[in-house]
């Protein structure tokens, strides 16, 4: 695919026309088939399926790192450490290059998106038949049109006139979901008046929406625009200048202690959560859909869909983490330590390794004890500009130390207190038991099996405050 520079993507009408041509079938539907309120409510709920994950996978090629600021948008990514990363990766000569730094946003959009399509789906189940209306050739069609709209769209402004190269994530998936949020303002609007011309005036304020996203995203418009566009960045990456000379050391991370760590993150913090979301979509899709009366076929659907979700959101969150550590190489060149990602062939820092100073061994992670690594973190410059960098894990420690002289007089792991380990395992055993005896038999207490898959999040504080406790 041909390099497109900032600043010099075409401007053409094939976007807006796409989404114009899109809507054309439910203003007809409304004007000369006589739609009601609840068709045109669905067509459009059931459009966010498709516009939300479709951002998903523009984030992932957005050139433009995000914006420095970003506690201003919808969806929060300031957690992850992989959105400092730099370089990109090309999976084929006719994509564009997908850069690792985007994937956290790619993760986002699926599971806020989640949360969009309940705060639509919840409302819209009580006054619409879904499962009635898609039984319908022409609302089906409707849908599958405004779909291929979506996606033409993307395809011709986003990738074929290289709109990626200009755009942020953040501005590529704020865009959908603030768009989604006021779409679910105006549904409450039009379910409440449901006369023809509040019909019509509904779908001319929806395209005029979508019409003001991309407008946004080219840069244009005031301050609805700059709002539905979300935070942006007009900035690159600063230059990481490498110094010349053959290193004298170079060591790799452990990628087998990065993925044991990974899973052990996913599963001690955000995993509880993603289980609540999956048991949310298996119990709220049949109560919305179901009309009081879900089938089996629709309880079936709805747990394979909360597994599809669950499996998703915890892949995406082990990738995260192995592509931020993964494949780090540092070299000493000199006395400078540089960091190097062997995935994206791009240098990630550079400082003087006289500037390190505050080693120290991580002790909580349980990888390291199990495969003989160790993860130091050190801090690196000063003022404002001071930073905590951790570093590894890596499998041959004490030569690590040596070679990059970091100040650190032993990479020695203190022992675990065994009684909080003891504590921990215990913890765990009864919640697991516990949770066991609640969901498959009538000896345990009178409360919803619900309602413990719920308390996840809360009942794996003890655990894992034992195992904190378990370290000097």
């Amino acid at each position: 695919m041909p390099s497109v520079r900032h600043g010099d993507t075409p401007q053409t009408p094939l976007g807006i026309l796409a989404v114009l041509v899109a809507n054309a079938i439910p203003l007809a539907g409304v004007v000369w088939l006589g739609w009601d309120p609840e068709t045109l409510v669905a067509i459009y709920a059931l459009e966010l399926l498709v516009v939300l994950p479709l951002a998903g996978v523009k984030a992932l090629f957005a050139g433009r790192p995000p914006a420095t600021d970003r506690e201003n948008g919808i969806f929060d990514v300031s957690e992850s450490d992989l959105v400092e990363k730099r370089g990109s990766v090309r999976l084929h000569d006719r994509l564009p290059p997908i850069y690792p730094r985007n994937v956290p946003f790619a993760v986002a959009v699926v599971s806020g998106g989640l949360w969009i399509g309940f705060f639509v789906l919840a409302p819209l189940s009580e006054v619409v038949a879904v499962l009635d209306i898609l039984g319908r050739p022409e609302v089906l069609l409707s849908v599958a049109i405004l779909a291929v709209g979506q996606v033409a769209e993307t395809a011709v402004t986003y990738f074929r006139n290289g709109r990626y190269v200009e755009v942020s994530p953040f501005a590529v998936v704020e865009i959908p979901a603030r768009q989604g949020f006021l779409l679910a303002l105006f549904l409450f609007v039009v379910t409440i008046g449901g006369a023809t011309p509040v019909l019509v005036a509904f779908v001319v304020v929806k395209v005029l929406f979508e019409w003001s996203g991309i407008r946004a995203e080219r840069g244009g418009g005031g301050r609805l625009t700059g709002w539905l566009s979300g935070p942006d960045s007009d900035t690159t990456a600063d230059h990481v200048d490498v110094p010349v000379g053959r290193p004298s050391a170079t060591v790799d991370v452990d990628q087998r202690s990065v993925v044991a760590a990974a899973v052990w993150r996913v599963v001690s913090k955000t995993g509880p959560f993603y289980v609540v979301l999956a048991t949310f979509v298996w119990l709220g899709v049949p109560t919305f859909l179901g009309a009081g009366a879900p089938s089996l076929t629709l309880w079936i659907a709805s747990g394979l869909a909360g597994l599809l979700l669950l499996s998703l959101l915890l892949v995406g969150d082990v990738v995260e983490v192995v592509l931020t550590d993964g494949w780090m190489t540092y070299s000493r060149v000199g006395d400078q330590i540089v960091a190097q990602d062997r995935l994206t062939d791009e240098p990630q820092w550079v400082t003087p390794i006289r500037e390190l100073r505050d080693a120290a061994v991580v002790e909580t992670r349980p990888a390291d004890r199990y495969f003989g690594t160790r993860t130091i973190t050190v801090t690196m410059g000063w003022g404002d500009d001071e930073t905590e960098l951790t570093l590894g894990p890596v499998s041959n420690p004490q030569t690590f130390v040596e070679a990059f002289d970091l100040p650190l007089r032993s990479t020695d792991l203190s022992p675990l207190d065994r009684r909080f380990v003891g504590a921990a395992v215990g913890s765990v055993a009864l919640i697991t038991i516990g949770g066991g005896v609640v969901a498959t038999t009538p000896v345990g207490p009178s409360i919803s099996w619900v309602l413990l898959i719920v308390s996840l999040p809360l009942l794996g504080v003890v655990p894992m405050g034992f195992w904190k406790l378990a370290h000097p």
